[in-house]
């Protein structure tokens, strides 16, 4: 790991190769919606800090962000002409797409809240087992799972980012009807279910790697945590102040030159996954950049 010819840093994880690097900010695309309060937060907490923490991950090939999308929108708003990226092998098999199913608690009579579903222009049919794999096929948008029963939510949908379109549908009904929804992975939702810390899980569609870069490419974008991203490995505190991507003053080339001196100068420490850094538990290998 270190510095290298053609990228100003790379970290050799035993899964992945993740290079380092500072791309024109306007080459990349996203693949899920921007949420206004997230950017709002998240803009003051960057200008406040006057760097950017964290890189981004994004596919080396598609330029398709993968993680920080809500990076990349405040550091558009920041005047922000580059940005420091993680570039990985998106097809690699290592780095795989999960879903974030929908918890949804409060409410005794939970189950006749769910009537809104179907005044919404939804079929809701009930079935005894519900099989992921039947979720975004054949006019399956979602599925839903309470204590008592399990159910398939139905509508025609034209692609998945019409399907995920439904889902936020579905997610907005819900919360007027002052339901609690979180977002949770396919595992931690079913365990809050059966310890009934909640009432139900919606369960949504698994995208494919194809479909995500297909259409962020072309310029649409999902529906907000469509996408739940596993990779081995990710770096964390880069720290590249924003006058080095702000400035109109040197090339790419150089702000690149210059990462390199900051990131050659820094140690890096592995910390194995499962490890809980700034109150975030992280699933996968995190390289640290320390002073």
């Amino acid at each position: 790991m270190g510095s290298g010819s053609s990228y100003p840093y790379t970290i050799y994880h035993e899964k992945l190769v993740l290079h380092l690097k500072i791309v024109d900010i306007n080459s990349l695309f996203l693949h899920e919606e921007i949420i206004p309060e997230m950017l709002e937060q998240l803009f003051k907490s960057i200008k406040e800090d006057k760097v950017i923490r964290h890189p981004v991950i994004v596919d080396e090939k598609s330029l398709v962000v993968l993680d920080g999308m809500h990076r990349v929108a405040a550091l558009r708003r920041l005047n922000c002409k580059r940005i420091p990226v993680c570039l990985v092998d998106y097809s690699s098999p290592s780095v795989t797409v999960g879903c974030w199913y929908r918890t949804i608690k409060n409410g005794p009579s939970i189950d006749e809240k769910f009537k809104e579903i179907t005044r919404l222009g939804f079929e809701l049919k009930k079935k005894n087992n519900i099989e992921e794999d039947e979720i975004g096929e054949n006019s399956i948008i979602a599925g839903l799972k309470t204590f008592k029963a399990s159910y398939l939510i139905r509508r025609p949908f034209k692609d998945m980012k019409d399907a995920y379109d439904y889902i936020k549908i579905i997610e907005e009904g819900l919360k007027r009807l002052n339901l609690k929804v979180e977002y949770e992975t396919e595992i931690d939702a079913f365990k809050k279910l059966s310890s009934h810390a909640v009432n139900a899980v919606l369960l949504t569609p698994k995208l494919s790697k194809e479909n995500i870069i297909k259409t962020a490419l072309s310029g649409r974008v999902f529906a907000h945590k469509a996408t739940r991203h596993v990779i081995p490995a990710r770096p964390l505190y880069v720290n590249v102040p924003l006058s080095l991507l702000s400035s109109e003053n040197i090339s790419l080339s150089e702000a690149n030159e210059q990462l390199r001196e900051i990131l050659t100068k820094k140690k890096l420490k592995l910390i194995r996954a499962g490890s809980i850094i700034e109150d975030r538990r992280y699933e996968e290998d995190t390289y640290l950049f320390e002073d």
